[in-house]
């Protein structure tokens, strides 16, 4: 049986240097939980190798806004292969994966309240919160802990 299993398991055999490609998990970005996992990339950026950390983690050069902890498990990795006849070829053409914080936004009105009430837990309040410079449309509903 372990035979079987192994024949698709990748070697962690990476180096300091390498560049690599990162399997995000979305529950780590809030930005990205209420999204269908189908709309969500599955591998992002193009990231350097710094360090080997144990066996078989990795740390990796991260920018600052992503605001996640830069060291990852092999399997959550995957080499970058650069294509040398059109080296546009691995770029991606879709926008860049962003963190947008609540509180960077400035409050126009409150719309609207509920109290929403999951099965076993206590109601959370739920706010339709209106944005400066955005359109009525384009209101959100943002919990009172992220307001």
């Amino acid at each position: 049986m372990k035979r079987f299993a192994d024949r698709k398991r990748r070697p962690t055999n990476y180096r300091v240097g390498d560049m690599v490609i990162v399997k995000f998990n979305p529950r780590q970005f809030k930005a990205l939980r209420g999204m269908h996992q189908n709309l969500i990339r599955k591998y992002e950026g193009l990231f350097k190798i710094v360090a080997k950390v144990g066996k078989i983690s990795y740390k990796l050069d991260m920018p600052s806004y992503l605001k996640i902890y830069p060291a990852f498990h092999a399997s959550m990795l995957k080499p970058y292969h650069e294509d040398k006849d059109d080296p546009s070829r691995g770029q991606s053409s879709r926008v860049p994966m962003t963190i947008t914080v609540s509180h960077d936004r400035e409050i126009e009105a409150i719309m609207d309240y509920q109290a929403r009430r999951k099965q076993g837990q206590k109601a959370t309040a739920m706010f339709l919160v209106h944005w400066k410079g955005q359109s009525p449309e384009e209101a959100t509903w943002e919990r009172y802990e992220d307001l």
